[in-house]
């Protein structure tokens, strides 16, 4: 019997050539962008999944408030670890990990005998505890995990940062000379090299160094350290295998009282303490940035819901065609029905058939998806393996998704062909009955309101990336080249640097700074008017520059002046702040120049004068709003970056400008620059790659959605060649029978687009809550959506029309 239903199925395949083509070419389609999209969301999923203590890792993070500032940072104070260690007998180890937020890149060198130095900046070179890899799984090459960072000035390597520095030869015991403020250019020994996991981890290090070397050593080789300030070290706990977080948790308000509420009484503010399990950081949006940054579960949900809609509607192509295919294969389940054939053999007969279907477009998708996949994971900033394929829970979801794709798509077909009443159909009658049609158009209604859905998806993500990549900030973005100085060679060359590259008539402007607009700034302050107490404070972020820096960059004065050379009494006790920093401490603006501000630090209060207001700025991402700003003199150059405002047409003449006058200042020190307005929308990758995606994958599923349209047009056509035959012979037009074929279906489209259009906008509206600078969804939006998806189905359908209209109507005649 089940050789019987596999001849049957396959001549059915081979006899409709064309709707077998198309259900499997639709189902093929289908099944590789779901899997291609589930291989991504199960890659997002399985962040830190993989260390071996991955249940006992928790991340110790605060919520800070106070009357300015209401926000989770994931960050402690140095003390912070041990006195976790010793109060809590839960806790089997703890780690820090420092991330530099001086150095955005660290220059390491390696000098060998006889051979020239190598010199790299190297990015995600993280201090942690000797303990890191007794919580954090690492596959050593070379070296030992457990003793890796016992020895002072030692350092951990990922293979790949080996193989740049010392080739195809051993790491293990060579020395590294490190520069900047991790290694203040001292030599470290390599102790270690580990397989890089970096795409399965939110800590995506090259390489490793111990705690207690460096700036970050020194400060922590300080005596009673604060445990309140100074939230410089991402706290990791392990619990013991026997250890309730919840209870842990319990404890903590009790830990809070203990070490942080006095301290927290003299600076104004409160602290909540609480853990996130370590697997869940990846997606832990409420922070943005936990070691690297976070992403936001609301992506992928966008993503599932792309490939559930994508493989439904090629599910709902195969029962389209199926069901509009009834009136050729009714005789055969009439004539089986006669003959004794139960319904649920019948049954088991056509489901038997789209599971060969669906069998066949699952070996098609994965051929797919071995030459997809380089694409996809440029696409997606994955690195997606096709190895991963053959992991048993993939296979089995492979598998499963192929078997369920079968049950939904032959599901109604099945079970609406084999309740067929023999007799009727053997007579010709309900072939096709009006619930068929009904079904059919309902479908048709259904996949065109998940394409335009999706349609109105795409523009809405795409107008927000202009948006963003169009506002207005309050600086000059273009023509801004950031140059870091990584190294205290390269911060001691500043002021010659500077000079010389200002030699250059194309070079309009330079200076220095510490943090710039769209990079991150950890440092802040808390500021209060002289009659207010410190309870009253508000955060204000802040950045020391040159006294050119605000020039150069461009920001805008409403009041007051900036800081000049002119003015000898402008030294770091002076600020220049934005609006925002005035209308959070209550401060008019006619009365802002001259206005006293205070800071409390350890007991001790600081005075600062204003001197300057810049109209605010945008200084992070436009996800948040802007926020208090102020800006002060650094008096001896220590700058992390210079800014240099050109003015060329030619922006690789003046980049080998400033390159070669960097290597006559620092041969040993590579050059490196980036344009601010790009640091800018680095900020805004999770967004980009989301707009991509679902771009790409919105245009496939309106390629099947037609798909299935022009084989129920070609299907259509067929059914009405004699009408047609007839309306020709009577004088009809080939416009008019070209129209006349195409309504109904415009009809459906049409409904699909009022439903449509509702729905996507909540669902928008909702996706832009994300963004504290937004757009309004503009009406031109449905309007192009509405116009493009009837575009597209009436030139999917007159395809078909045109060629049935074209028909010699003696031939139509004929042909019943």
């Amino acid at each position: 019997m089940l050789t019987s239903y596999l001849k049957i199925a396959f001549r059915n395949l081979l006899r409709s050539k064309t709707f077998s083509a198309i259900n499997i070419l639709g189902l093929s389609v289908g099944m590789t962008c779901c899997l291609l999209l589930l291989l991504y969301i199960r890659s997002e999923l399985s962040f830190d999944q993989h260390h071996q203590h991955a249940k006992q890792l928790y991340l110790m993070s605060s919520a800070v408030k106070s009357p300015g500032l209401n926000e989770e940072y994931p960050r402690l104070s140095g003390p912070m670890a041990a006195a976790i260690q010793s109060e809590f007998p839960e806790v089997e180890k703890v780690a820090r990990l420092y991330v530099n937020i001086m150095d955005d890149k660290t220059l390491l060198q390696v000098q060998e005998t006889g051979k020239p130095m190598k010199s790299f900046y190297e990015t995600q070179g993280y201090q942690v505890d000797s303990t890191f890899f007794d919580l954090f799984s690492y596959e050593f090459t070379e070296g030992n995990s457990e003793k890796a960072l016992f020895q002072p000035n030692s350092i951990v390597l990922s293979e790949e940062v080996a193989h740049k520095l010392f080739g195809n030869t051993p790491a293990l015991n060579k020395t590294v000379r490190i520069s900047g403020s991790t290694g203040n250019g001292d030599n470290f020994r390599v102790s270690g090299v580990y397989r890089d996991e970096s795409a399965r981890s939110h800590i995506d290090a090259r390489f490793f160094v111990p705690m207690y070397v460096g700036m970050i050593g020194n400060y922590l080789r300080q005596p009673n350290l604060d445990y309140t300030n100074n939230n410089l070290f991402t706290t990791y706990l392990r619990l013991r295998p026997d250890a309730d977080a919840q209870q842990l948790e319990q404890k903590i308000p009790a830990f809070v009282e203990k070490y942080m509420r006095s301290e927290l009484k003299r600076y104004g503010y409160d602290k909540r303490l609480f853990l996130i399990p370590v697997p869940e950081l990846h997606l832990y949006s409420q922070i943005q940035a936990i070691v690297t940054p976070t992403n936001s579960t609301t992506y992928l949900y966008i993503l599932a819901s792309v490939a559930v809609f994508t493989l439904l509607i090629a599910c709902i192509n195969f029962m389209n065609l199926s069901t509009a295919r009834s009136a050729k294969r009714a005789a055969e389940v009439g004539i089986r029905k006669v003959m004794g054939a139960e319904r649920g053999s019948l049954i088991r007969q056509f489901l038997g058939e789209s599971m060969i279907l669906s069998l066949l477009g699952l070996v098609i998708a994965l051929g797919l998806i071995s030459l997809l996949l380089p694409a996809f994971n440029q696409l997606a900033g994955k690195s997606l393996q096709v190895s991963e394929l053959l992991e048993p829970s993939i296979a089995l979801s492979f598998v499963g998704l192929t078997l369920l794709t079968g049950l939904i798509a032959g599901s109604y077909p099945a079970f609406f062909l084999s309740m067929f009443n023999p007799a009727q159909v053997l007579k010709g009658k309900f072939v096709n009955s009006l619930s068929a049609v009904a079904l059919r158009r309902g479908l048709v209604v259904f996949q065109f309101v998940v394409a335009i859905g999706l349609v109105l998806a795409t523009f809405v993500i795409q107008e927000q990336m202009r948006f963003l990549r169009n506002q207005s900030l309050g600086f000059t973005q273009d023509q801004q080249i950031a140059i870091p100085l990584r190294s205290s060679e390269s911060r001691g060359m500043y002021t010659a640097f500077r000079n010389e590259i200002l030699r250059n008539n194309q070079v309009v402007s330079a200076a220095g700074t510490q943090y710039y607009p769209g990079i991150m700034n950890p440092t802040d302050f808390g500021l209060y008017r002289p009659d207010q107490t410190v309870n009253e404070m508000q955060n204000v972020k802040n950045s020391e520059v040159d006294f050119e820096y605000l020039q150069t960059m461009g920001f805008k004065l409403v009041a007051g002046r900036l800081f000049s050379r002119q003015f000898p009494g402008d030294t770091n006790n002076r600020l220049v702040v934005n609006e925002s920093t005035l209308r959070k401490l209550q401060i008019p603006l006619r009365k802002a120049i001259g206005q006293k501000l205070n800071f409390n630090w350890h007991g001790q209060t600081y005075q600062y004068e204003v001197i300057g207001v810049l109209k605010d700025f945008h200084h992070e991402n436009l996800h948040q709003p802007i926020e208090p700003y102020a800006f002060m003199l650094m008096t001896r150059p220590n700058f992390n970056y210079i800014i240099a405002h050109v003015n060329s047409d030619n922006m690789e003449n003046v980049l080998g400008f400033l390159e070669r006058t960097w290597k006559a200042l620092r041969p040993d020190e590579p050059f490196e620059y980036s344009f601010l307005n790009e640091d800018f929308q680095k900020n805004y990758q999770a967004e980009v790659r989301t707009s991509r995606i679902v771009t790409y994958f919105t245009a496939i599923s309106i390629l099947i959605s037609c798909l299935g349209l022009f084989g129920l047009a070609a299907f259509a056509a067929q059914q009405r060649t004699k009408e047609i035959g007839v309306r020709k012979v009577l004088g009809a037009s080939i416009s008019h029978i070209v129209l006349l074929l195409s309504t109904d279906f415009l009809k459906l489209v049409i409904i699909a687009i009022l439903i449509a259009s509702p729905m996507a906008w909540w669902a928008m509206n909702r996706w832009l809550q994300n963004f504290a600078y937004k757009i309004t969804i503009p009406w031109w939006i449905f309007v192009a959506a509405g116009v493009l998806a009837l575009l597209i189905a009436f030139i999917t359908v007159s395809f078909q029309s045109i060629k049935a209209a074209l028909m010699n109507p003696v031939k139509s005649l004929r042909s019943e």
